[in-house]
């Protein structure tokens, strides 16, 4: 897997989420946030790589 959307799924799923809904492939793309930056990072070169940033969902449960 690309390093960015490694850190993309992070950004927007806690590892309790990734293990209990989105384990596959497949349910990752049925992601919407995941879906629309598939779709935005498919158009760009395999190196392409910018910083991520948690989504506000995430850092609210952080606290």
């Amino acid at each position: 897997m690309h390093r960015i959307c490694h850190r993309q799924i992070h950004a927007v799923l806690t590892e309790s989420e990734l293990a209990r809904q989105y384990a596959t492939v497949d349910a990752l793309l049925e992601h919407p946030e995941l879906k629309v930056f598939v779709s935005w990072v498919k158009t760009k070169p395999d190196d392409f790589f910018v910083a991520t940033s948690k989504s506000a969902r995430i850092r609210k449960r952080r606290r």
